[in-house]
Order: C-alpha cells, then structure tokens, then sequence
C-alpha cells in the first residue's frame, strides 16, 4: 500500500467551512471577526496491536507509535481518566459551512494579516506523530471536503509537493508548520489551558454526567471566559486587554445574531441560544474585572505573571 501523499493547494477554500482552531493570542488579534470560545475534545488513546484503518490503508500499532502518541499527550493534551484536549477555537452557525475569514472570491482575507497558524498546518494533524501523518491524509482525501479537488494525492506527482513520505514529513515547510502549532498548543498550556483544566476538573472532568456532553469525535463548545478570567489575572494590563476584547466580541455576538434572525432557519437556533449564553457570561466576567478588587481577591495580586502581559501585548500590536 503506497503510503506517500502529495500536496497541492489551490487556494479553493473548500476546506475553509467553519472557524479554525485557533491560539488565544490569535482570538486577541482578531476580535472583530471570529466569536472566541473553548473546545474541549476527547482523544482515544491508543493501545499496541490497534489497527487503524482508512480505506485501503491500515497500520497495527506498535510500542513506537503508541509511545510517540504519549508523548505527544503528556505535551499537548490532558488526562483526567480519558485524554482531553482543550484550544482556543473560532464559532459561528454551522449553516453558514465557511470560515468567517473567507472571502468572497474563496481566499483568505487575512492570510497576510496573522492568519491562524493552524491553517498553515493544514491537511495534517498535530496530535498524530509524523510516521502515521499518512492515515490522516488518506482520511482528508477521501473526505466529502476534500473530493474533486484533487489537493491531496497518493503519490508523488510533478504538480504537488511531497508530503509525507517513508513515515516522515517530506515538505520543509509542512515540517516547520506543524512543529510550530505543537510549540503553539504548548504555550497555550502554560498561558491558560492548564489553568483552566484545573478550574474545571471538579465539574467536568470529574463529573461522568457532564463529560456525556462531549460527543464522540465532536467537542464541547464552552464560553471562552474561564480562560479570560485566568489571564487577566496576570496584570493590569492584561485585564485591559480582556475588557476590550468582551466588548468587541459582544458586538460581533450581537451582529452574527441579527444576521441569524433574518435567515430565519430552525437549525440556526441553537446556535442563537448559545451565542447569547456567550454573550451572558461575557458580560458578567467584565463586570468582575472592572472590579480590580475582586480580581485581586479572586486570583492574587496582579502582575505576577509578566509573560503573559507579553503574550498578549503581542497579539494587539
């Protein structure tokens, strides 16, 4: 089974139907265009002698793999019984199937001004080693997204760039991609994934009833507000910046909102019903850290963590 893919984009936007995964930082830089919120998946852990199969591409999983899988997770993921992973994500209605940074013409239109790093690792996967990155090409390819649009091949071909090749990353700059988006997820880990893991341990992770909300394969879509609350417990400045990232985001909530109501669709209506429970919590967070005090009380004195004032300071300049 030939296990090399190839790689050619377009620039079709096909793959570009809803909002990307995205870092804190990226939210920051653009307020006024994706709805923030935190996405908490559930991620199998993988056992030597699993078969993964994709089509006609398979692989039996070894102590390697399996041990490069916990490496990866002891990085990137969390563990609470079964394996989580928790990131910054992009929302909007499902109906629309496009990502809000896409253009009308099918481009990205921000693809020079701070485009989601994620979109660059695109068509692989960070969470899978690179020796197995190939069952996720064969997937992508043979995705109702991906059909006729010839971006993913089997193969080495004259059009496309090598990919994936002998169980390695052949293209450089794939290679540099998806190092970066794991140094990435990394860092999140360290500004406020793990801060908000542990402030939700209780009530999620340890509550079998609330972890039936996260549906297999999907994730759970939670307001983006425990992570504010964590980093603007950093500095003054830092509280700042989660202010005025709310009140953009509660306009671009109330916009996305009326645009809904005049489509008038059933399907949209959850999707009303939790933007406004975004737009809830929004609005009772910033009442609390307009109130520097309850902050202090809450988290500790302010300042005590000078590298995300800069993590942030960086994503609005």
């Amino acid at each position: 089974m030939v296990n090399t893919f190839s790689f050619s984009c377009s620039a079709c936007g096909r793959c570009c139907n809803s909002p990307p995964s995205m870092t804190l930082a990226e939210l920051f830089r653009h307020p006024d265009r994706f709805i923030g919120c935190i996405a908490i998946g559930r991620v199998a852990r993988r056992r030597p002698g699993e078969r993964l199969r994709v089509g006609r591409h398979e692989a039996v999983l070894d102590d390697a793999d399996c041990a490069a899988f916990e490496a990866l997770a002891d990085t990137l993921l969390y563990r609470a019984g079964d394996t989580f992973s928790i990131v910054a994500q992009g929302f909007d209605y499902p109906s629309l199937a496009r990502c809000p940074a896409l253009a009308d013409d099918g481009r990205c239109a921000i693809h020079l001004q701070g485009k989601p790093l994620t979109c660059e690792v695109v068509p692989l996967d960070p969470l899978v080693p690179d020796s197995l990155q190939y069952l996720v090409l064969a997937e992508r390819g043979d995705s109702a997204i991906y059909v006729g649009s010839a971006c993913i091949q089997q193969g080495k071909r004259d059009d496309a760039a090598l990919l994936v090749d002998a169980g390695r990353i052949a293209d450089p700059h794939a290679e540099d991609a998806l190092a970066r988006r794991r140094r990435a997820l990394e860092q999140e880990r360290a500004i406020w994934t793990q801060a908000v893991f542990d402030a939700l341990r209780a009530d999620l992770f340890g509550s079998p009833a609330a972890l039936a909300r996260i549906p297999a394969g999907g994730f759970l879509t939670i307001s983006l507000v425990p992570a504010l609350l964590s980093v603007a417990a950093a500095s003054s400045r830092c509280r700042e910046l989660c202010i005025d990232y709310i009140d953009t985001q509660l306009a671009l909530i109330d916009c996305s909102i009326a645009q809904a109501l005049t489509r008038r669709r059933l399907d949209d209506r959850p999707v009303t019903q939790q933007l406004r429970g975004f737009a809830n919590a929004y609005r009772h967070a910033k009442a609390r850290l307009v109130d520097v005090t309850a902050v202090e009380q809450h988290h500790g004195t302010l300042a005590a963590r000078p590298d995300i004032e800069a993590y942030l300071s960086s994503a609005v300049h």
